[in-house]
């Protein structure tokens, strides 16, 4: 995690919501991929063993990640709580997209698996800083899949994919993204790629089974996995559908979620709408 102001996180966590498509505004024309009406036709090769996780797991893997990583550690109180909500807020986007880690950072690792790792390992820095690896900026991930700026070509040694391209070439793991290595993948791996929305259907957002589907300006057909963490897809109390969770959104974790703090060697913070609180060394000190 890189060392960010603390008023810019703020500004950043205050907007990373979830675009909605809920009306029926015009798309525009020459979407990319094959034309996709449900959810296994935006995504044929979805892996079906992945385990959800839940919000105290992924503040306290947040947490343990940010006690272990010196750039955070290095900085003022303030700062490594901001930096440990980037990290949630990371956590929660990429979760429910079914994506590699995105948003702020861009990793291989899926957040189930990366949480799991974390938590794994928690007597072991060494292990937990290796529970992340960077993502090649030139893939992409977001709501609408992933893709590659650039054409690659890829081998496969088991689950890693090496792609050459431009000059340059590097390495995937796609297990990494309960994801296997694909040499006709445009990314290496078996993640899922763009797809178009087909033109007779509503631009508004729609389940498939606990998949929400939705359809932006481009066209592009978005995805978001409910049971991911935890929930299902269902119809919301604003008459749309989207993913609805167990517990209700806590009263301090509203549209104007209450900051994190500490209080001791505790932080507490907002993790998907709810409140959570972990033990951690981030709160000590400046």
């Amino acid at each position: 995690m890189k060392a960010l102001s603390a008023s810019f996180l703020i500004v950043c966590l205050s907007t990373a919501c979830s675009f909605r498509h809920d009306d029926d505004s015009p798309r525009l024309t020459d979407p990319e991929g094959p034309v996709a009406a449900s959810a296994a036709e935006a995504w044929p090769k979805a892996p079906t063993q992945v385990p959800a996780i839940d919000e105290q797991a992924i503040l306290d893997a947040c947490a343990l990640a940010g006690a272990c990583a010196p750039e955070v550690t290095a900085e003022d109180k303030s700062t490594r709580v901001s930096l440990v909500q980037l990290c949630v807020s990371d956590m929660v986007f990429s979760a429910e997209r079914a994506i590699p880690i995105s948003q702020w950072s861009a990793r291989n690792e899926r957040a189930e698996y990366w949480v799991d790792c974390v938590l794994t390992h928690t007597n072991d820095c060494g292990a937990v800083n290796a529970c992340a690896t960077k993502r090649d900026s030139r893939i992409t991930c977001q709501e609408d899949g992933c893709s590659a700026s650039e054409k690659f070509e890829v081998s496969c040694n088991g689950s890693v994919a090496t792609l050459k391209g431009a000059g340059a070439s590097f390495s995937r793991d796609c297990a990494r993204a309960f994801a296997e290595c694909d040499p006709k993948s445009e990314t290496g791996c078996t993640d899922r790629h763009y797809s178009a929305c087909p033109k007779d259907i509503s631009t508004k957002d729609r389940c498939d089974g606990d998949v929400r589907l939705g359809c932006d300006g481009m066209g592009q057909v978005s995805y978001h996995d409910c049971t991911r963490l935890g929930g299902i897809c269902g119809t919301t109390p604003d008459g749309s559908e989207g993913c609805i969770y167990p517990a209700p959104v806590s009263a301090e974790c509203g549209e104007e979620a209450a900051a994190p703090e500490c209080s001791g060697a505790t932080l507490s913070t907002c993790v998907n709408g709810q409140r959570v609180s972990t033990s951690t060394s981030l709160c000590q000190g400046p």
